[in-house]
């Protein structure tokens, strides 16, 4: 097993472990509760092209920017227009990059935190931040031809 690789199972077994507590706590939820729902374990070659784009396209950006690239790339998944994968949707010609030749230091809290992120966008959990997103761009260029949804940070998300 290669290092990245292996870094990333640790990753996903801790968040693993994470959601399985939630789990547990959930299995007897107080009255009042709605139960916390858990999402099936997420292929670790599609978290960390999800996790590439993270930190390539946004890891200078606040948190929230990070999940709505994430989730960019999710709805992309689901539209039908683009790639059913996120390593397909980030490796389309023309839209991202080649996660393939990018190679970000594993170390660093950014990749944790971009692995983390794209788990939990994955498995559909964490706030919508930009509904219906399928493109961004930086804010000093504008998509005059596509609906504005939102500004965070430094990108603005477009349908």
């Amino acid at each position: 097993m290669t290092k990245r690789r292996s870094i990333v199972m640790r990753v996903l077994i801790v968040a693993a472990g994470v959601f399985g507590a939630q789990a547990a706590t959930a299995a007897v939820p107080a009255a009042d509760t709605p139960p916390i729902t858990v999402a099936a374990a997420t292929d670790p070659q599609e978290v960390e092209c999800m996790a590439k784009a993270i930190v390539r396209e946004a890891g200078n950006q606040p948190e929230r920017g990070q999940v709505a690239i994430a989730q960019v790339i999710r709805t992309r998944m689901k539209s039908g227009r683009f790639a059913p994968s996120a390593c397909g949707v980030v490796k389309q010609r023309g839209q991202f990059f080649d996660p393939d030749a990018y190679n970000p230091s594993r170390t660093t809290s950014r990749w944790t935190n971009a692995i983390r992120i794209a788990t939990e966008t994955l498995n559909g959990l964490g706030e919508e931040v930009a509904p219906g997103a399928l493109f961004f761009r930086s804010a000093r260029a504008t998509l005059k031809q596509r609906i504005r949804i939102v500004q965070i940070a430094d990108h603005i998300f477009y349908r």
